[in-house]
């Protein structure tokens, strides 16, 4: 899609002047009358603009949960119950691409106003281990597991805030994401708790386990330890510093004729619009073909673990970079809304001029939908050719539940047409599908939760779906572990190694 939803923050993005100063959401008492206004207000903008709101569940079903909230909300409310229920209907949507929160400035709250989980948690196969301890304790090490907080098992934390992250469909990789860093430490605050102090009982390299308490603190403080406390220096020596471009392609040199290919998302590198990422994707992956042809590769290595996604256009790109066929191939079926004209438009990502002519880029169907046009095609759907210079040995895709959005329909398309190779675990996109496009972002006029919500239904060209809310399943499943991190090791990329030799 062309924007996402990501709350995987950069480490180091962030000020370290902000001074701690008190959550007055916590609070914050909400009246029955203004939960019921900001509720309908939030129930029209799903039924007029949300073009997957029943998707996964049909309208008399949602409709009657949506009754159901409604009828909760008769009694004055703490601030955080009346976002947790909110909440739950977002994820009940079952759509990566709809949230809330519970402001608009939230990250700012999150530097300096929310006192949070200190520690860098890093999720591998339902355990916590520690990346980076945000305090001045220096017995908590990296690589120590976390077993329990204040008394809850890391497994009923994991189920609690599962409950609450937006995801598509029915996958659960995508969900891990909120065991990890400050996403974590958001979730536990929103979700299960805001205490002074954590309680915890954490597993040691040695096998032996101890209790410790640490600090609830802004993120600042905890960024700023990162940083300071010694036992964190391998880690943010190997982890803690960010690529200079998002896009690099490389030469293995213990794999001969083989390239690894890695993109951190396609979010167009300053792009300002669809046409502007693709003349930026498509010089890049000209440059990239020539070198492979230069230097002979016949197996290409595609890296998008954690590509949260970005502009459509890009991923269409690199499908034609990669295409097996001679032949032109559709991307996506189709892509609908189910209004040209509601007022929540107003509050879209749109630019003036295209709200003005959403009229025109949208077909009106029997069924009271809108079918985007696909350029001169009009219903389509666009057909792509292959790039005359594509790639045309063998490829070699890494994905996981962190490769999303536009990341997810590229996977999806590729692999209904045989592109490659896929390895990995599921991904963090519906095959058939989700929703985005663009998106209406607005505040409750009440309580002042930011929601957002996308006004595209996505519908891919990948044929018969036989597990409806599912990701791309990979043809070799593959996790990471803790010896990898500890370690700074690759045990996948030696898999496929191992692959590209035994071919």
């Amino acid at each position: 899609m062309r924007l996402t939803h990501i709350f995987l923050f950069t480490l180091f993005a962030c000020s370290l002047a902000a001074q701690p100063v008190t959550d007055t959401l916590q609070t914050n008492v909400l009246q029955p009358a203004d939960m019921q206004a900001d509720f309908r207000y939030f129930r029209r903008l799903l039924e007029e603009t949300h073009p997957g709101l029943y998707r996964y569940t049909p309208k008399p079903v949602m409709q009657a949960k949506l009754d159901s909230l409604a009828g909760t909300l008769t009694k004055p409310m703490p601030f955080y119950d009346f976002f947790r229920t909110i909440e739950s209907l977002v994820a009940d949507i079952r759509c990566a691409h709809t949230h809330a929160l519970p402001a608009k400035n939230w990250e700012s709250l999150f530097n300096s106003h929310w006192k949070t989980f200190p520690l860098f948690m890093f999720p591998i196969q339902n355990h916590s281990y520690i990346l980076f301890n945000g305090t001045a304790n220096e017995t908590i090490k990296p690589g120590f597991e976390l077993l329990r907080i204040n008394g809850h098992s890391m497994e009923a934390i994991r189920q609690r805030l599962f409950r609450y992250h937006w995801d598509d469909g029915y996958i659960q990789t995508s969900k891990q994401a909120v065991m990890q860093g400050q996403l974590f430490a958001l979730f536990y605050y929103w979700f299960m708790e805001q205490p002074d102090v954590f309680h915890l009982t954490l597993r040691k390299l040695t096998g032996d386990t101890i209790q410790v308490d640490v600090p609830a603190q802004p993120f600042t403080t905890s960024l700023r330890f990162y940083k300071k406390n010694p036992v964190n220096k391998q880690m943010i020596g190997w982890y803690g510093k960010n690529a200079k471009h998002p896009w690099r392609l490389s030469f293995p040199n213990d794999m001969p004729r083989t390239a690894l290919l890695r993109l951190d998302s396609f979010g167009g590198e300053g792009a300002k619009n669809s046409d502007e990422a693709v003349v930026l994707f498509r010089a890049f992956m000209d440059k990239a073909m020539r070198q492979l042809a230069k230097k002979g590769i016949r197996n290409l290595i595609v890296d998008l673990n954690n590509n949260p996604g970005g502009w459509d256009s890009q991923g269409i790109e690199l499908f034609s970079y990669l295409m097996k066929s001679d032949s032109a191939a559709a991307y996506y079926e189709r892509q609908y809304s189910v209004t040209d004209s509601s007022e929540f438009i107003q509050f879209s990502d749109l630019s003036e001029q295209d709200r003005k002519n959403v009229k025109n880029e949208l077909i009106p169907e029997s069924d009271g939908t809108f079918t985007l046009k696909q350029g001169d095609v009009g219903r389509g759907p666009r057909r792509y050719l292959p790039k005359p210079n594509r790639f045309r040995g063998q490829v070699y895709i890494f994905m996981n539940g962190r490769s999303a959005s536009t990341a997810s329909e590229f996977l999806a398309v590729a692999h209904a047409n045989r592109v490659g190779v896929f390895l990995g675990e599921e991904s963090g996109g519906a095959y058939e599908g989700g929703n985005g496009g663009s998106f209406i972002h607005l505040e409750l006029p009440h309580s002042k939760i930011y929601v957002g919500s996308p006004l595209l239904y996505y519908h891919n060209a990948v044929g018969e779906v036989t597990k409806k809310g599912r990701g791309t399943m990979p043809d070799y499943a593959l996790d990471i572990t803790i010896d990898d991190v500890l370690n700074h090791t690759n045990s996948r990329l030696d898999f496929v190694k191992k692959l590209i030799l035994e071919n």
